[in-house]
Parts: C-alpha cells; sequence; structure tokens
C-alpha cells in the first residue's frame, strides 16, 4: 500500500465499489479499504436491486444476480393486498458476490483493494483536526499507516465514523430511524413465489410503525426482514415482533441467518461534503425514505460524486464549495421525489391499522393496470376523505404531479 494516492475511499460497499469504479476509470489513482475481513459479508439488506444501475457498473451475471422481481404485493393486517410490478426491471441478487464482484471490478481498472482495513481518524491539512481533509489514518494486519488522498469518499455504512470526524452532521432524530431484524429462512417451500417480493403492514398487529419484508431467494429459502420506528421499540423489539410474524407465517422454518442494525430514513444528509472530504451511500443516508432500500441509491450517490470530484481535482480545488455541487447534483434528481416519500411514510406511520385495511382492500378490487395516478388517487381519497389535507403535502412536493 502507498502512502499518496488521488482518492482514498473508506468503506467497499456497493457505493465505496461504484466510487471507486468510476474514480478509476477517470485515471485517478484510488486505495478503496474495507474493515471487515470479507468483502460482502454480512449481509445488511433484503437483497434487491434494479438491473439498469448494476449494469452501468458491471455485466449481469448469474455469480450473482438471482432471479427477476415480477411483482411486490402490499399486504394489510387481514391478509388482503394489493399486487403491482416492480417501478423498474429488479432482481434479487446474492449480495456478498455482488459486493465482491464490484471491488474486483474496480481492482481490474487499477484500484487497490485493501481488506481489514480500518480508518481510525482523518489527517488534516492544518493538524489537531482542524483545515481541509488531507488522507486517514488506517490500522490493518497490525499496522498503522498514515495515507495521504488529495480527496477522501466516505462509504462507511450507517454507522459513519469518517463523516462524523469531519464535522458533517450524521445522528437522525429517533423519529426518524428503523430498527432492522432479518432472518434469512429455509424450508420455505410451497409457502414463498420466488419472483414475487411481499411487504406487510400493520401498525398494531405486525410492525408498529414499519413492516414486515420477504424477498425470495429461491423457491425455498428468504429473506424475512421487519423494521419498525426506533421509538416504537422499546416496549416489544423487532426480533420479537419479527418472530411472532415467523411463527404465524412460516412455522418450523429453519434459520439459516441473522442480522440486525439501525436504518436512517431521513433522505440523504442536507450536506454530504466539506473540505477534501465527500460522503455516499447508507453514509450520506442515501436511502429510500419510505423502503429503506439503498444500493442502487448509493451507487447513482457515488457516481455523481466522483463526476464532481473529477473536476475538483483537475482544476486543484476540493474545497468544500468546489465539491458543493455534488449537493445540487442528489437534490435535482431525488430531492422532490424523496421529499415525498418520506411523506408518505409519516402518513402511513399515523394511519390507523383500520384505516390502512380499508385503503389495501379498496386496492385489491380496482384495476391498477390500466388507472392513471390521479384516478387512484381519487378512489382512495373516496374512501377515506381524511387523506385530503395529507394529500396537499404530497402535491407541494412532486409526488401526485408525476
Amino acid at each position: 500500500m502507498k502512502t499518496a494516492y488521488d482518492l482514498l475511499v473508506i468503506g467497499a460497499g456497493p457505493a465505496g465499489s461504484a466510487a471507486a469504479i468510476r474514480a478509476a476509470e477517470a485515471g485517478l489513482s484510488v486505495l478503496l479499504v474495507e474493515k471487515r475481513q470479507e468483502i460482502g459479508a454480512p449481509v445488511r439488506c433484503g437483497e434487491a436491486t434494479d438491473i439498469e444501475t448494476a449494469e452501468r457498473f458491471m455485466p449481469v451475471s448469474p455469480r450473482w444476480a438471482l432471479h427477476p422481481v415480477t411483482s411486490y404485493a402490499i399486504f394489510n393486517a387481514r391478509g388482503e393486498s394489493v399486487v403491482v410490478p416492480p417501478s423498474s426491471p429488479t432482481l434479487i441478487i446474492d449480495r456478498r458476490a455482488f459486493d465482491l464482484s464490484l471491488a474486483e471490478r474496480a481492482a481490474r481498472l487499477g484500484a487497490e483493494v485493501r481488506v481489514g482495513t480500518t480508518a481510525v481518524g482523518l489527517l488534516h491539512e492544518g493538524g489537531n483536526g482542524s483545515g481541509a481533509v488531507t488522507g486517514a489514518r488506517l490500522r490493518g494486519l497490525g499496522r498503522d499507516v498514515e495515507v495521504r488522498a488529495r480527496l477522501v469518499i466516505a462509504a462507511d455504512g450507517v454507522e459513519s465514523q469518517v463523516a462524523r470526524w469531519a464535522g458533517l452532521k450524521t445522528i437522525p432524530p429517533l423519529a426518524d430511524y428503523y430498527v432492522g431484524f432479518q432472518f434469512t429462512l429455509s424450508g420455505l417451500a410451497g409457502r414463498i413465489n420466488p419472483d414475487h417480493c411481499e411487504y406487510h403492514v400493520g401498525a398494531t398487529s405486525i410492525a408498529p410503525g414499519g413492516y414486515v419484508c420477504v424477498f425470495p431467494k429461491s423457491d425455498d429459502r428468504a429473506n424475512v426482514g421487519l423494521v419498525i420506528a426506533a421509538s416504537q421499540a422499546r416496549a416489544t423489539s423487532a426480533q420479537a415482533w419479527l418472530e411472532r410474524f415467523i411463527e404465524r407465517r412460516y412455522p418450523r422454518a429453519g434459520v439459516l441467518s441473522v442480522v440486525a442494525g439501525g436504518i436512517p430514513v431521513t433522505g440523504a444528509l442536507k450536506t454530504m461534503v466539506t473540505d477534501g472530504l465527500m460522503v455516499v451511500g447508507d453514509a450520506a443516508h442515501q436511502a429510500d425514505p419510505l423502503t429503506a432500500g439503498g444500493i442502487s441509491l448509493g451507487m447513482i450517490g457515488a457516481e455523481l460524486a466522483v463526476q464532481v470530484a473529477v473536476a475538483a481535482l483537475q482544476r486543484g480545488d476540493v474545497s468544500a464549495r468546489a465539491l458543493r455541487e455534488y449537493d445540487g447534483l442528489w437534490q435535482a434528481r431525488f430531492g422532490k421525489m424523496h421529499a415525498a416519500l418520506y411523506a408518505v411514510r409519516k402518513i402511513l406511520t399515523r394511519m390507523a391499522e383500520a384505516d390502512f385495511d380499508t385503503l389495501v382492500a379498496l386496492g385489491a378490487r380496482l384495476p391498477l393496470d390500466t388507472m392513471s395516478h390521479a384516478e387512484l388517487i381519487t378512489q382512495l381519497l373516496k374512501a377515506h376523505p381524511a387523506l385530503l389535507l395529507e394529500a396537499r403535502t404530497l402535491v407541494t412536493t412532486g409526488l401526485l404531479l408525476k
């Protein structure tokens, strides 16, 4: 490992590897480090992503692409469901193989990749934690080394320390935090459709302030995860809620893996840059504020960040002012939509379970494949007039105008 690079990327998840790929393609010298001993482990998501974004970074491969998603079903607590197609072609993936393939792609393009290498602090122009970020102190394989970089990208996940070390505000309010718990279950043959993903919503009986998702990995195996509002996790844990759901729906299923963690659902940080540093992926809260999905969003964020970074490095100016174009590009692409999705989540969180049950039952009877958004909203408002005031928020943020 050298001691100086154009770009240091901290974290080799999808966003970090995507940043390394684009930077290496632009001819930058790149170091990509990952604190864990193995890229892609442990898996910390439902393992689904849109095909188009993945293909922009590497060819689709049977190594990590398991099968397409043909439909999503949103269930209420009574078991009624609305079935809709994905908004874009979507794949269930093997996340471990996906992450590893992205990092291998970065390495083939010339990026240096190191696992088991942890950032333990940032280097600053003025020393003593002041001035522009100029690199990081790394610890790996029993050695500490100072690595200088013209620019640092923090891609170290939802618990990002690097962004906080740089002085960025990353901790969301408790109301904007999900607590998640997920099992990979086996022995589900005949009880799941491998091309069909499910969301189960019920404020009092399934997941307070959240949902349960079922993402099949094969005809016998699925990721079954639950997220609930962190403020609701005190009386009954996310694990307990999920175990209740599985006992009812998939009794006697085998448990192959388990993962737990927190997920910020605020939409992206308002400020994702500072002097000498940019933040991407989960570290920048670039996840869907409704579903908390973030693989493709993090990769797109990385692409936007490197687009700005390359131009800034060419000019020799990596000040916050020069890098702030990245914030603007993200907001122009996702700002209004994510504000609307955030508003939808707040509406659903406040909605009584009986009201949500009624909306799903209505949706199950409507010809959704032939209805415009306006026609659908009109029908839902007739069934639940109290939504009218809430809908005004969505109009102002742009969701109902698309």
